[in-house]
């Protein structure tokens, strides 16, 4: 241990002063008396780093305070509400420049019934709206259309209009992919009232997903109305309805649309080197209704939380800021159509400098981390050349289309580079970890060990970059016109998201 001698003013505040000693550690003294700005020691940094993510973690005080104390964060809520000033309160306690909480309009919806029943059993079938599904009371024959594909829709076009239609929500064997959007749409073309589609996971599993494609849109953000209105039932029940085909089937949604105020949080660590360059590191706060959201997106708000800490630790412990600024975000409205990111772009983008490069964490905790995933492919090489350097093996890839599937979708339109982490997501992802929209998805989902990992390395990523000096970034070629042109092309498909 070594001790420095210095001094302060004395208690009784008087001009006098009193010795003041601080104890530090060898490790961190080696650091103060080497100051890193834009060279650093990274074995160094990264040693301590890595400790402090393992050893000082609070990851689960965070994670059971928004996930199980507040709980369900539905956006526009008391619950998002709640999150957003807890996270704002955490970046005051953590030492980062102006944090706030920034009001946007939400188009919100909820509902509070959704009931059905085949009429000539009198058997009740479990049902969940879609998101923004619009409110209905109808009693129509039901036609089992399989998958929903042309060719189904075709050989049973003459019973179509007027009916609730049976669809399955997952993807015909060995056929092209076609969007479940695109098919509810084919249906409200060729007459149905109303759809009801079949989760395929068995257990009683219902995953809310959405009627409308947000490729759709005009612009990020927007909310589209149904093609018709689509509820949801498990695969049990689906099969009770496909089984009572030509029956009578009776359908009321009571839901609302309207307007409410939402709120975003923002803050940011100041750049020591280029302080009008930025990074963004984001996350969503809300969940869908009734979910704590400990997965989708517990997990990714907490290792934002966690970054945050060491990062603005490594400044203040160890005189190490970022080279460039670093902002840090959460954003509520994900889950109905990425209101509040595309509110967050639209509100600073134009007025502000664009960011180097951001990047969005969403369910970080359905699988460990594998590397960088970038929408657009001009950073790879950067990207992949300070994963090289931290030496644990990740891997820097492109997503061949446009990802719709969460925030960073709103700074793509607006052709900033994004990326996701990549880790099992979609394919091969935690069997316990595959109910992001239901009220399943708790705390016992989340690999907080993992999530640990996910801090040390992203910090020490984020921090590696933000040293790049700006002259050695490679210009960014996309523009919004392009992206928009690819947008258009890529509509109707499913987008791959590995």
């Amino acid at each position: 241990m070594i001790r420095l001698l210095t001094h302060r003013t004395s208690p009784d505040c008087t001009n006098a002063e009193t010795p003041l000693i601080i104890t530090l550690s060898n490790h961190a003294y080696a650091i103060l008396s080497n100051p890193m700005t834009s060279n650093p020691d990274w074995k160094t940094v990264d040693k301590w780093l890595m400790g402090e993510a393992f050893v000082g973690s609070r990851l689960d005080e965070h994670l059971y305070e928004i996930c199980e104390r507040i709980g369900s964060r539905w956006a526009g809520t008391p619950g998002d509400v709640a999150a957003a000033r807890y996270i704002r309160n955490r970046f005051e306690e953590f030492g980062l420049s102006d944090p706030r909480l920034e009001e946007f309009e939400l188009k919100a919806w909820d509902y509070s019934d959704c009931e059905g029943r085949i009429v000539e059993d009198d058997r009740p079938i479990s049902l969940v709206p879609m998101i923004h599904c619009p409110p209905v009371d109808m009693t129509a024959p039901l036609v089992d259309v399989g998958f929903g594909m042309p060719h189904e829709i075709a050989a049973c076009a003459d019973g179509l209009p007027g009916s609730i239609a049976v669809v399955q929500n997952a993807d015909e064997p060995f056929s092209d992919r076609i969007p479940l959007p695109d098919r509810l749409r084919s249906l409200a073309e060729a007459g149905c009232l109303a759809a009801i589609a079949v989760e395929p996971t068995a257990g009683g599993h219902v995953e809310t997903v959405r009627a409308t494609d947000k490729r759709w849109n005009e612009k990020a953000g927007d909310v589209l109305p149904h093609p018709l209105p689509t509820a949801q039932t498990h695969r049990e029940d689906g099969v009770r309805l496909r089984r009572a085909a030509g029956k009578t089937f009776a359908l009321r949604i009571e839901s609302r649309a309207f307007t409410a105020p939402c709120w975003n949080t923002v803050a940011d660590l100041p750049g020591g080197e280029w302080p009008g360059e930025s990074l963004v590191l984001g996350a969503h706060q809300d969940t869908y209704m009734g979910s704590p959201g400990a997965v989708d997106d517990g997990s990714g708000l907490v290792v934002l939380l966690e970054t945050v800490r060491l990062l603005a630790d490594a400044r203040r412990e160890l005189g190490i800021p970022p080279g460039m600024s670093i902002r840090f975000c959460t954003w509520s409205g994900e889950e109905q159509n990425h209101q509040g990111s595309a509110a967050y772009v639209r509100e600073h983008y134009g007025p502000e400098p664009e960011p180097r490069f951001v990047v969005n964490l969403d369910e970080l905790s359905a699988g460990p981390i594998k590397g960088v995933v970038l929408q657009f492919p001009h950073l790879r090489g950067l990207v992949q050349a300070k994963l090289d350097e931290m030496d644990e093996g990740l891997k820097c890839h492109v997503m061949p289309m446009l990802d719709h599937t969460n925030d960073g979708f709103s700074f793509a339109r607006s052709a900033i580079p994004y990326a996701i982490l990549w880790r099992w997501r979609f394919v091969g992802r935690y069997a316990d970890t595959n109910y992001r929209a239901e009220p399943w998805d708790t705390v016992d989902k989340v690999r907080t060990r993992e999530l640990k990992e996910y801090v040390g390395y992203l910090a020490r990523f984020l921090l590696r970059l933000s040293h790049v000096p700006p002259a050695d970034w490679p210009p960014n070629p996309e523009a919004v016109e392009g992206v928009e042109a690819r947008l258009q092309r890529e509509i109707g498909s499913v987008a791959r998201t590995m």
